[in-house]
């Protein structure tokens, strides 16, 4: 499953808290993330439930997270519903402004946004 280490590192969960929220041992989602073995069907399900995602997203095959508003906020999904509002470059202003408050360095956002222009 090529995304569930980034969707627990992003969520800020140890190996051990989601195994244990999952009621798995850690070893067996350790072997899930380094792709030593595959997850049943339903379990693939649930855990996209439980992060709020697409299983193709999970799954790799889908390259961003299609967000389930159900699993957001009121203040995320008021955030969600400005941002629509906006141009790309307030937009990308947005971008910066929350990786500065996340400590992302500026040299990584503009990469970032220099290879966005270039798509």
């Amino acid at each position: 499953m090529k995304n569930l280490q980034i969707l627990r590192k992003s969520n800020k969960l140890t190996l051990a808290q989601l195994a244990k929220d999952l009621g798995i041992s850690h070893q067996v989602l350790s072997n899930y993330e380094l792709g030593k073995a595959n997850p049943p069907i339903d379990f693939i399900v649930n855990l996209a439930d439980y992060f709020g995602c697409s299983v193709d997203y999970l799954l790799g095959h889908q390259t961003k997270s299609i967000v389930q508003l159900e699993m957001l906020t009121n203040a995320q999904r008021e955030v969600m519903d400005l941002v629509k509002t906006l141009d790309d470059k307030e937009a990308y202003s947005v971008v910066g402004y929350i990786n500065h408050m996340r400590g992302t360095p500026l040299n990584d956002l503009v990469e970032k946004i220099l290879n966005e222009g270039r798509k």
